[in-house]
């Protein structure tokens, strides 16, 4: 029988005492998980977070100003091997928090081995990933704003074409497709306005300073370092810093929820009216997929997966929600769980949002089909209200109307002229394009 291998002693971590014990090579994969795939991609936010807190250091005289220098120079160092791919995080890096370092240190000795002063990887990793949402949650709502604008220029292109609209899966009142367009614009502009406020109340406040959940016996300016970071102000309680962990990212996927919601409900309208039992539109081949056994097939597939890909956004708010049930207070490794379900949730949202503007883009009615839909049963409402307005009252016009609907008879003139009649804000003859394009140029604009 072979002699099993003796486990090596594995590369020195931080929090080694006074040697390198050897730490199971299987426990060691396992308690990193998939985290460095994630940091990797946040080290430009952590190098930032050092940055201000060795100026911080500085500031309190912790460091001098030739020492803050060669940090910087250090950090500096990082960003550019990292832009060329040079700076890999490996499974015994254990962080990038760690990795970072463990660089300085080897590079620039004794000064390195201060910039930890204070602070812990407990609050780097919260300051890291409030940084990283900021940024995420800026470019998503660039990419909203994008994505509501081309709804609308779609609208103005198509305002008075006239289509069914449905209750119950029935039909029911006559709309427009321009009108159909915007209720998915106004849907995403306040999608935007969640994230904003998730942003503006929720992420954008400094963590950093509050080390492993309850402070350091050091009289940090925190209000200072959340300036130097870019933050509007200071997370205050350094155990409720830690407590947020999970609460603010979820409440960050919540938006995105909200955002893949409204696009769940466009992309399911899309492949309804698509069918060859509707015809509502035609989209280009450029978006569609074939068959491999029936020639005939033309699907959307882009949009199914949209609708599916809603469903994945909906279970990673639910994963960070189930991460952070009954943890007491302070912070625990389980937290960095939370990192796979907002990466794969921030992914697909910003995806499907740009998927779905080019949809948009090459979708377009047909008018033929469209018209053919709008049966005069649509316009029973419409009838009744026209009673209404010679001066019987609405429930005997509706009695009226609904006892003859039978020799009910509408053409298109009448039809786009109903339409018209709508111009109460928001209805078919006025949709208020100009005004929501405005806003959502003004969002654009930031």
């Amino acid at each position: 029988m072979s002699t099993p291998k003796k486990a090596k002693p594995i590369k020195r971590k931080l929090w080694y005492k006074n040697k390198a014990v050897v730490l199971d090579p299987l426990v060691e994969k396992f308690n990193a998980g998939e985290d460095i795939i994630y940091d990797q991609q946040m080290i430009p936010d952590d190098v930032w977070g050092s940055r201000c807190y060795a100026r911080l250091l500085k500031k309190h005289n912790i460091i001098d100003a030739k020492e803050l220098k060669t940090l910087e120079k250090g950090l500096d160092e990082i960003l550019e091997l990292y832009k060329k791919d040079k700076f890999i995080l490996k499974l015994e890096d254990e962080d990038c928090h760690t990795k970072i370092e463990d660089y300085l240190v080897e590079k620039y000795g004794e000064v390195g081995k201060k910039i930890h002063t204070g602070r812990s990887r407990n609050d780097q990793v919260l300051v890291m990933m409030r940084l990283f949402m900021k940024n995420r949650i800026k470019e998503l709502m660039k990419n909203a704003a994008k994505l509501t604008k081309q709804i609308i220029q779609s609208a103005k292109k198509y305002e008075m074409i006239p289509m069914p609209g449905y209750t119950h899966m029935q039909r029911a009142m006559p709309t427009t497709v321009g009108c159909w367009l915007t209720a998915f614009a106004e849907s995403l502009l306040d999608d935007i306005a969640i994230l904003k406020s998730v942003n503006d109340i929720l992420v954008d406040q400094n963590p950093l300073g509050s080390g492993a959940g309850y402070g350091s016996p050091f009289p940090f300016d925190r209000d200072w370092l959340s300036k130097e970071l870019g933050f509007k102000r200071t997370q205050n309680n350094v155990i409720y810093c830690q407590n947020s962990r999970g609460k603010i990212e979820g409440m960050v996927l919540e938006g995105c929820v909200q955002i893949m919601l409204t696009l769940n409900k466009l992309a399911c309208d899309l492949l309804f009216f698509t069918t060859q039992e509707f015809n509502f539109f035609h989209f280009d081949e450029s978006i569609s997929t074939g068959s491999s056994i029936m020639p005939q097939k033309k699907n959307l597939d882009v949009a199914e997966l949209i609708r599916a890909r809603a469903a994945t956004v909906v279970n990673c708010r639910n994963e960070m929600t189930n991460n952070i049930l009954n943890k007491t207070s302070g912070y625990h490794r389980d937290g960095q769980e939370i990192k796979r379900p907002l990466f794969l949730g921030l992914r697909y949202t910003e995806m499907s949002l740009e998927v779905m503007s080019i949809i948009i883009k090459k979708i377009k009615p047909n008018e033929e089909s469209l018209l053919n839909a709008m049966s005069p049963h649509l316009f029973a409402a419409h009838k009744a209200f026209e009673m209404v307005k010679k001066g019987l009252c609405f429930r005997d016009a509706y009695r009226e109307v609904g006892a003859n609907l039978d020799k009910l008879e509408i053409n298109k003139e009448e039809i786009i002229a109903m339409l018209k009649e709508s111009t109460h804000q928001g209805g078919t003859g006025n949709l208020g394009l100009d005004k929501l394009e405005k806003k959502v140029d003004k969002i654009m604009q930031k």
